[in-house]
């Protein structure tokens, strides 16, 4: 049986980078896909370039031209994640404007992707390393995992997924069934790559491939990026303006632990010790410090490293009780 596979590429102001990752995806071992483009009102000759990509290459089969910003990247790529859905993606890979793949990674992931699913369409996502570029694209770091101090794994434990994302978007590949589960992506999710996650951890299955299938390009302009696991203890960084944004992104992620309980409560499954750490996750802001310390030590939310652990354990002690979000 015929089926479809959407690469989704979300674009702003891309245009340094733009040619070399096109001409990175026509270059793909696997060709059988096609490419859908949302422009997010660039000033710069981004939409030129796809344009004049989309004259001669047929797989490019969208590339909306919009008078109203998207607003963030979060928003861009769920519009196109629901555009592939109603375009009937089987398969559905998210790139990123700046970045470069490896002639292999469609058909490398599709292979692992089908198998990771069965035969049954088990919601599924899978997601691979990177090697860490420069803009001229040479080399910063081998294997951003290790880079960053991640330790992704095939998921058995999605409540390990609650607290810090190990899923790249540019790296990661999922299935219809997945999408059908994961959309409408919230407005207080992180990011789409760790809401995808999320659902593919409590409701399906992630898989993590070892391999490098993309330069993972790190330049000024970047939306995320990676810095790296010491990058906070820099003498010459600011730590208090980088622990209240800790504090922010911990919130954040707060925010979006009640969003996804919110949203899935149809799917989960009440009596589950994933369900558990969910709800108390939840409402770790409202916590008091001994609360949240028991969370912390009951349902197994320890980060990958004793030095996260530590900061960890002083942002719950420190940070201020809320009772509302």
């Amino acid at each position: 049986m015929k089926s479809e596979t959407f690469i989704v590429l979300a674009t702003f102001n891309g245009s340094g980078f733009l040619v070399e990752q096109l001409e990175s995806l026509s270059l793909q071992t696997e060709t059988r896909w096609r490419l859908l483009i949302r422009d997010d009102c660039s000033s710069d000759n981004s939409l030129e370039i796809i344009n004049d990509y989309r004259a001669k290459e047929d797989r490019i089969i969208s590339s909306d031209e919009t008078t109203e910003s998207c607003g963030s990247a979060l928003a861009n790529f769920s519009g196109l994640l629901s555009m592939a859905l109603e375009q009937g993606a089987d398969y559905i890979f998210c790139c990123d404007q700046d970045d470069v793949w490896e002639p292999g990674k469609l058909e490398l992931m599709l292979a692992r992707l089908r198998e990771l699913e069965g035969e049954a369409r088990v919601p599924s996502l899978v997601h691979h390393d990177l090697a860490v570029v420069d803009e001229s694209l040479d080399p910063i770091a081998d294997s951003f995992a290790e880079m960053m101090q991640l330790h992704p794994a095939d998921e058995k434990n999605p409540q390990r997924l609650i607290s810090r994302n190990e899923v790249t978007g540019c790296a990661m590949a999922c299935n219809r069934a997945l999408l059908e589960i994961a959309l409408p992506i919230s407005e207080d999710a992180v990011m789409h790559d760790w809401w995808l996650a999320l659902c593919a951890g409590y409701f399906g299955r992630l898989a993590f491939m070892p391999e490098k299938l993309v330069k993972y390009r790190q330049h000024s302009d970047n939306t995320i990026g990676a810095k790296s696991f010491w990058h906070g203890l820099n003498p010459f960084t600011n730590w208090i303006a980088g622990w209240r944004r800790g504090d922010e992104e911990f919130i954040s992620t707060v925010k979006q632990a009640r969003a996804f309980k919110e949203a899935m409560a149809d799917r989960l499954q009440k009596d589950s010790e994933a369900y558990a750490t969910l709800e108390q996750y939840s409402g770790m802001i409202a916590a008091t410090r001994r609360q949240r310390l028991k969370a912390l030590r009951q349902f197994g939310l320890w980060r990958s490293h004793w030095l996260l652990n530590v900061v960890l354990v002083m942002r719950m002690l420190l940070l201020p009780r809320q009772d509302e979000l």
